[in-house]
């Protein structure tokens, strides 16, 4: 049986339609969990996702209530670049759902909770709901309480100290 990577983005949506079609995720040649895994991997992004992963860790190491915003990831990894409203975070979307993609691969915490808007400082209910859900649709068992897996993640995810290549 040919890798995953080896197949096309088109034979990637047809599976992942056909498991939606059949309810089902797995049966096929891959399993739902991972054909979303490599369609999230090959996201297109300007941003190292490994360097991402890193940056987002050091920042929330860094500030008082250990997180970091869109803008300060910006920053910290473009310092010669301007945020440029929605440009700029679409690029840091892409750049996020790789570092979902490789905290999966690499059963790391989900470094993403870590990220919020710079308004209030907090994830919002529905950001919340959708960490949960596309972790859940990866393969990670994430309970029956969205705030305690964000919260769990969190404490493990401000922990981290190695970053697998």
């Amino acid at each position: 049986m040919a890798d995953i990577t080896s197949w096309t983005d088109r034979q990637l949506n047809n599976l992942e339609k056909n498991y939606i079609s059949a309810g089902k995720d797995a049966g096929g040649p891959f399993t739902l969990a991972e054909v979303k895994l490599e369609k999230l991997r090959r996201l297109p992004s300007q941003l190292d996702t490994l360097t991402v992963a890193r940056k987002i860790v050091e920042l929330a190491k860094q500030s008082e209530d250990g997180l970091t915003t869109y803008g300060e990831l910006w920053t910290s990894i473009n310092p010669d670049q301007e945020w440029k409203g929605n440009a700029a975070q679409q690029i840091v979307a892409n750049a996020l759902g790789r570092v979902i993609a490789y905290c999966v691969k690499n059963q790391l915490p989900i470094l993403t909770v870590l990220v919020v808007q710079a308004g209030k400082r907090e994830l919002s209910d529905k950001a919340v709901e959708n960490i949960c859900r596309e972790a859940s649709s990866l393969g990670v068992a994430v309970g029956s309480d969205p705030k305690a897996f964000v919260r769990d993640q969190r404490k493990a995810a401000i922990n981290l100290t190695q970053f697998p290549d």
